[in-house]
C-alpha cells in the first residue's frame, strides 16, 4: 500500500510545477464555488425554510462577510508562514482545512453553523495566498504581472466552472452532498501537493531585509484599490437570485439563470485577465476602473435579464486588467507583502456583498437604486487611488523589494 502511494506522488513530482499550480489553483476554486449558485437557496429551503428567499439573500451576505474578513486577517499571517516553512507544507494544511469545512457544512443544521464553517475557512487565509507566493518565488521580478495573470485566470476559470457544476449537482444529488463533493476535490488535490517539487528561493530579493513599515506604507495605496475594486467585482452575487425573481423570472428557473449569469460573467473575466495584464499600463488602469463604475450603474437601469446578462459579461470584461497588475506591481516577490495585498482582495470580497444586502434590505424601491450608485462611486474612488499611484507626474510605482 504504501509502495502505491509512493508512486502515485512519484508520478506528481515530474510536474511542471508551474502547470501544476495552475491546476491545484482551478481545481481548488471548482471545489470552493460549487456552492456560488446554490447558497442562497440551500439556507432559504434547507437551513430556515420559514424565511423568504431576500432574508437567505441577507444571511448569505453575512457568510461572505465572515470568511472573507478572516481570509483578510490571516492572509498576511500564511504568506509570512509560507517564506519560513514553505510553500508545500502550507498548501497541504490549507486544502485539509478546506476538506473538513466544506464536509462540515454538508451537515450543518443551522444558519450560525454555516457562518462558524465558513469563519473556519477563512482561518487558513485562502489557498490564493499560498498560492500567490509560490508563483512569486517561481517568476521574474519582470514576469510577475503576467505569472499571476495566469494564476487568476485559473482561480476564475474554476469559478465559473464551479457554480455551474455545482447547481447540476445540486439538482442531482442535492445541496448537501454537494458540499461533500467540494470536500472530496480538496482531499484529492493533497498527493499532488505533496508531490510537487518546490525549489527553494535563490534569487537576491527573496534574502532582502525583513518586511518593514515602509514596505507597507508602499502598498497602501494599491492595497486600498484592491479592496475596492473587489467590493465591486463581488457585491452582486448574493443578490443575483432576488435580482432576476424581480425581472420576472420563475422560481424553478431562477437556478438555472443565476448559474448562466454567474458562469458567463467569470468566463469573460478568465479569458480577459491574461489578455489585457499585457496590454494594460499604469496609465490606462483608471481608464479601465472608470469604464466599470459607469457598466455598474447602468445595472441598476436594467429591466430584461438577458440585458442584465449581457452588463455582466462586459462588466467581467472591463474589470479583469486591474487585479494582477495590482497585484503584482509593488509586491515583489515577497510572501508578506503578497499576503498583505491578497488581503485586501479578500476584504473587499467581504464588504462588498455585505454593503450590498445590506443596502439592498427588503429590496423595496429605491434600495437596488442605492445598492448600485454606493458600489459606482466604491469604484470610482479605486479609480482615483490607482490615478494618483500609478499616473500622476511625479508618482513612483517600484516594488516591495525594490524599496
Amino acid at each position: 500500500m504504501k509502495r502505491n502511494i509512493n508512486q502515485v506522488i512519484g508520478v506528481f513530482a515530474h510536474i511542471n510545477i508551474k502547470v501544476a499550480a495552475l491546476a491545484v489553483q482551478f481545481f481548488a476554486s471548482v471545489a470552493f464555488s460549487l456552492m456560488g449558485s446554490f447558497l442562497p437557496l440551500f439556507i432559504s429551503s434547507e437551513i430556515i425554510p420559514s424565511h423568504s428567499l431576500i432574508e437567505a439573500t441577507y444571511w448569505t451576505g453575512i457568510v461572505s462577510l465572515v470568511g472573507s474578513s478572516l481570509y483578510a486577517i490571516s492572509a498576511p499571517f500564511w504568506g509570512y508562514i509560507c517564506e519560513r516553512v514553505g510553500t508545500k507544507k502550507i498548501m497541504i494544511i490549507v486544502l485539509a482545512g478546506n476538506a473538513v469545512v466544506y464536509a462540515g457544512m454538508a451537515f450543518s443544521t443551522s444558519v450560525l453553523q454555516v457562518v462558524l464553517f465558513r469563519g473556519l475557512q477563512g482561518t487558513f487565509g485562502g489557498l490564493s495566498t499560498v498560492m500567490f507566493v509560490l508563483i512569486a518565488t517561481l517568476a521574474s521580478a519582470a514576469e510577475l504581472k503576467k505569472a499571476l495573470s495566469y494564476q487568476i485566470a485559473a482561480m476564475t476559470a474554476g469559478s465559473l466552472i464551479g457554480p455551474g457544476l455545482g447547481g447540476l449537482l445540486a439538482y442531482l444529488i442535492g445541496y448537501r452532498l454537494t458540499f461533500v463533493a467540494s470536500s472530496l476535490i480538496f482531499l484529492c488535490l493533497a498527493p499532488i501537493a505533496f508531490g510537487l517539487r518546490v525549489p527553494k528561493p535563490k534569487d537576491s530579493e527573496i534574502d532582502a531585509p525583513k518586511f518593514k513599515a515602509s514596505d507597507l506604507k508602499a502598498l497602501m495605496s494599491d492595497a486600498i484599490a484592491l479592496v475596492l475594486i473587489y467590493a465591486c467585482i463581488s457585491f452582486i452575487i448574493p443578490t443575483i437570485p432576488w435580482f432576476l425573481e424581480s425581472m420576472g423570472i420563475p422560481a424553478e428557473q431562477l437556478l438555472t439563470f443565476t448559474t448562466l449569469v454567474t458562469v458567463l460573467n467569470g468566463l469573460a473575466f478568465t479569458i480577459a485577465t491574461p489578455l489585457l495584464t499585457r496590454v494594460v499600463t499604469d496609465r490606462t488602469l483608471p481608464i479601465f476602473s472608470v469604464a466599470a463604475s459607469g457598466a455598474i450603474l447602468t445595472t441598476a437601469f436594467v429591466t430584461n435579464p438577458y440585458h442584465f446578462l449581457a452588463i455582466r459579461v462586459a462588466i467581467g470584461s472591463i474589470q479583469a486588467g486591474l487585479p494582477p497588475s495590482l497585484l503584482g506591481g509593488k509586491s515583489g516577490r515577497r510572501g508578506t507583502a503578497m499576503g498583505i495585498l491578497n488581503s485586501a482582495r479578500f476584504l473587499g470580497q467581504a464588504i462588498g456583498p455585505f454593503i450590498a444586502t445590506s443596502i439592498l434590505g427588503n429590496g423595496e424601491p429605491p434600495k437596488a437604486m442605492y445598492m448600485f450608485t454606493t458600489m459606482t462611486i466604491m469604484s470610482l474612488i479605486a479609480s482615483l487611488f490607482i490615478y494618483l499611484t500609478h499616473t500622476k507626474k511625479g508618482s513612483t510605482h517600484k516594488t516591495t523589494s525594490q524599496a
